[in-house]
């Protein structure tokens, strides 16, 4: 490495590795630093949108596509089905190999087992060199060293507790039940040769909450083998509190981009990264897709509110919601808001 570049992204996620490939091929000078020996391996369910073509990522790399999603809720079995796949799985290795190679053909320069110790407005610390920037990204997760340096406090936060086991499962599974879960969900994700099952719950509804005995049990309901299996947990932050401070940015889940009701936040990465990196060629650039995910977000969070407050008793809201997946239009409408 040497000692500036114009753009330092910190974090060699989705996020970080969007935006490194944006400015790579706009000829901007990048530094892309992990603080991980490799890229791509990352905790992680590994469900998203099939939205995700859209960002010119190509669906060949995925694990599975799922036209219907098997939602449990109240003891009843719900078939959500639309004509084309909507979830897709995928191997975050494999997934993060794809992007990285995309950056790195562009032009970016990547540095792993390079972990940022301190930022100043003008420079950043790296294995004990000083590194000086024009544009920083912080893409470094929801424990993000350069939230903290922003001063930025996280309030809003859920959890994913998961187990990864090498055996097959034959459908994409969700359960909504409040009993257990409170606002969140559990899910079984299949993959290639692996399956994760898991559950996602917010920080207000699991205080008192056992989420690994809790989890453990909903694995063991779906005959899901636990002998050899390691659980995994993670933190989300969906805290939205701004992206862009003069030449600091924030994206992915160092910026709460995340969907607070789903935990969604591959898609919301990359969106934001690319976002970043189109403000930082052109500071004209008026990122609409910015300000269309943030306004979904806000949408999302407005409806996780009011299920929280009790209002309307959680179980029978999924109920209610699951039913409307009967119909073709509603359940097209449905996928679209969660998703």
């Amino acid at each position: 490495m040497k000692g500036d570049y114009e753009v330092i992204i910190i974090g060699a996620g989705p996020g970080g590795l969007a935006a490194a490939f944006e400015l790579a091929k706009h000829n901007k000078e990048v530094l892309l630093l992990e603080k991980n020996q490799g890229i791509g391996p990352k905790i992680c369910a590994g469900g998203l949108t099939s939205k995700v073509s859209q960002l010119g990522i190509s669906l060949n790399i995925t694990d599975h596509e799922f036209s219907t999603v098997k939602a449990y809720s109240n003891n009843k079995v719900y078939n959500i089905t639309l004509p084309r796949p909507f979830i897709v799985t995928v191997d975050r290795e494999k997934f993060g190999q794809f992007l990285l190679k995309k950056a790195a053909t562009a032009g970016a320069e990547v540095q792993t087992s390079a972990p940022v110790t301190k930022i100043t407005p003008d420079y950043v610390i790296v294995n004990n060199q000083k590194i000086y920037y024009k544009y920083l990204i912080g893409a470094d997760g929801s424990l993000s060293i350069t939230r903290r340096y922003l001063g930025l406090k996280t309030k809003r936060i859920a959890t994913s507790f998961q187990y990864i086991v090498k055996q097959g499962y034959p459908n994409l599974v969700i359960s909504l039940d409040s009993r257990h879960y409170g606002s969140g969900y559990a899910w079984i994700f299949p993959h290639q040769g692996y399956t994760s099952c898991g559950i996602f719950s917010h920080h207000s509804d699991s205080k008192d909450r056992d989420l690994k005995k809790i989890c453990h049990k909903w694995c063991l309901t779906n005959n899901i083998d636990l002998s050899n299996a390691k659980p995994e947990a993670w933190a989300i932050n969906y805290d939205y509190c701004g992206w862009k401070f003069g030449n600091i940015f924030l994206i992915g889940d160092a910026g709460g981009f995340t969907s607070g009701l789903t935990g969604e936040g591959i898609y919301y990465a990359m969106i934001s990264g690319q976002e970043a990196a189109k403000k930082i060629i052109n500071s004209d650039y008026a990122c609409p897709e910015i300000k269309r995910i943030l306004k979904k977000k806000s949408i999302q969070e407005k409806l996780l509110q009011f299920m929280q407050t009790g209002v309307v008793p959680l179980n029978i809201y999924y109920r209610l919601l699951l039913s409307l997946s009967k119909n073709k239009w509603t359940t097209k409408k449905i996928v679209d808001f969660f998703s």
